[in-house]
């Protein structure tokens, strides 16, 4: 795993963390532009797996994106 890859994935979970996106359970993210592209949508296709996560694009470009998640539904 690329050192830059690591690093968004990190600022990313920062972001689904917080407790506003906790209590909210949704979180807006948005590509910076020292993002690497294949680093971008690598992470987005890794979050696409995840069970009870919904991903909204918010542009065309998938540049601004809604994660939004249910952790009802991953007890059930």
């Amino acid at each position: 795993m690329s050192k830059s890859y690591e690093q968004l994935v990190k600022r990313v979970q920062l972001t689904i963390g917080s407790p506003g996106a906790q209590s909210k359970l949704c979180a807006e993210i948005q590509r910076q532009p020292d993002d690497d592209a294949e680093d971008w949508a690598r992470m987005l296709s890794d979050l696409g797996t995840v069970e009870n996560v919904t991903l909204t694009f918010m542009d065309d470009d998938a540049e601004h994106v809604l994660i939004a998640w249910n952790p009802e539904e991953s007890m059930a």
